[in-house]
């Protein structure tokens, strides 16, 4: 079985590179290439390719642009970014972006990224969208882990399931749990990777919440909303587009281990 790629890089030379690299494993292959976003997002809707390489600095539509269209239309998209700039890295990691190479880069990197794609299309890996593997087994069913959070003096060790939200507090990234509340240095892009996909959920720029602790979605103005949570009287924030990014995950089924 081979899982498709395709390349969206306005550098003829980079195409050539990243083909080249991405088809040394056997288990890719490159179905479509373009030198601008507007191509680019015209042979994702033809081809539909598992993974896209997507260069920032594209032609007529911009990258980001480009992997927030895609993502829109098939969030289970792997992408790859390849830029000269290192200034747009939370916008790639909002589409879950595998990797965000910065030119130039070891082509070891590139690599060990597209190996790791294809085992984890090809089911032999964990998906690289529910955060690195920092749990340990509670003994329970399976899902029941345990959290390991570092605070100033000591690790906290927190069950998931008991995790309400994490946001931001002055200096402080403060993580609100169903006993009460832990700070810690990491900050919100840590601590989203550790835990995980579904049901964690990037509501807002200042919040990560649980959504199975999700009561109420309130609108609150100015293209906000307030959520009502179980176990606490603090109601986190949700932007109106994360609002219809979680309505589209969640109904094309991706509510079990997809990171949203």
């Amino acid at each position: 079985m081979s899982f498709t790629v395709l390349i969206a890089e306005d550098d003829p030379a980079m195409r050539r590179v990243l083909k080249k690299i991405a088809e040394e494993d056997g288990r890719l292959r490159v179905v479509g290439e373009a030198g601008n976003g507007t191509e680019a997002l015209a042979l994702f809707e033809k081809l539909r390719p598992r993974i896209v390489f997507v260069d920032i600095d594209l032609p007529l539509k911009d990258g980001v642009s480009l992997a927030r269209d895609i993502f829109a239309r098939e969030p289970r998209t792997h992408f790859v970014f390849i830029t000269a700039s290192d200034d747009y890295r939370e916008a790639a990691f909002e589409v879950y972006a595998c990797d965000y190479l910065v030119k130039p880069f070891r082509l070891e990197r590139l690599r060990q990224t597209l190996t790791r794609l294809a085992d984890v299309l090809a089911g032999s890996a964990g998906d690289y969208r529910a955060g690195p593997d920092l749990s340990v087994s509670a003994g329970g069913p399976a899902g029941d882990t345990l959290f390991l959070l570092r605070t100033d003096s000591r690790t906290a060790v927190l069950d998931r399931k008991e995790i309400l939200f994490v946001t931001r507090e002055g200096r402080q990234t403060v993580v609100y749990h169903v006993h009460g509340r832990l700070e810690t240095g990491d900050n919100l892009k840590t601590l989203a990777d550790k835990l995980g996909g579904y049901p964690f959920f990037r509501t807002h720029k200042g919040f990560i919440v649980n959504l199975r602790m999700v009561r109420e979605i309130v609108p609150a103005g100015r293209g906000t909303y307030e959520l009502i949570m179980a176990h606490t009287n603090r109601r986190p924030l949700m932007t109106a587009r994360k609002f219809r990014e979680m309505e589209r995950v969640l109904a094309a089924g991706k509510n079990t281990d997809t990171v949203i």
